[in-house]
């Protein structure tokens, strides 16, 4: 009897070791991680590709002021981020912007939107959503990252829309989790970045 039960335990151990090791050995691809950057092809004699390095804009004169004057001011303001006036004007250019959008979507101004606002946030995104206001975007960011902005800056009707498009924790801060707390540690090597303009 002991030299059955001592058969199968030699067995099992070794059942049990092969196949461990087979699956511990067995190189399996990669799996995708959201946190390393992807890469693709472009082919940049796209009709989409040439449409999006375009400033092209939904011909809409109204509009098309209102991203003009942020363009204008974030240039201006980005080469001299210690100058009040053109601060303030970058300022006016993007509340009008802001309201723009908020005019079409009042629920974006107070983060309130629900699925009843779908069709609003649709002609929002649409009216919004060229080029010319991705362009709008990335200087804003830009002239953001150079110059510190606080939310007394902007009306409150528009704080919540100028830090997204922005993408300005300063205007809005997030809520001091650990995950920010990280990040502005690892942003305090960065703090030489933004104009100090005498302050």
């Amino acid at each position: 009897m002991s030299t059955a039960r001592f058969a199968v335990i030699t067995t099992a151990v070794m059942l049990v070791s092969f196949f461990g090791m087979k699956w511990l050995l067995t190189v399996r691809p990669l799996q995708p991680d959201a946190r390393l950057p992807t890469f693709h092809h472009v082919d940049v004699d796209s009709p989409r590709y040439k449409l999006d390095q375009s400033s092209a804009s939904d011909d809409d004169k109204v509009r098309d002021r209102l991203r003009d004057d942020v363009l204008d001011y974030a240039k201006a303001l980005g080469d001299d981020p210690c100058n009040e006036a053109l601060k303030a004007q970058y300022i006016k250019a993007v509340v009008a912007y802001a309201r723009a959008w908020t005019s079409i979507a009042p629920c974006v101004a107070i983060r309130s939107c629900t699925n009843w606002d779908s069709a609003a946030l649709d002609r929002a995104q649409k009216a919004f959503g060229t080029p010319r206001d991705h362009r709008v975007r990335d200087a804003m960011m830009g002239v953001h990252a150079k110059v510190t902005f606080g939310a007394a800056d902007f009306p409150k009707d528009t704080t919540h829309l100028v830090a997204d498009l922005a993408a300005d924790d300063v205007i809005e801060p997030p809520h001091l989790t650990r995950d920010f707390r990280q990040h502005v540690a690892a942003q305090l090597d960065d703090a030489g970045a933004r104009a100090a303009c005498g302050r």
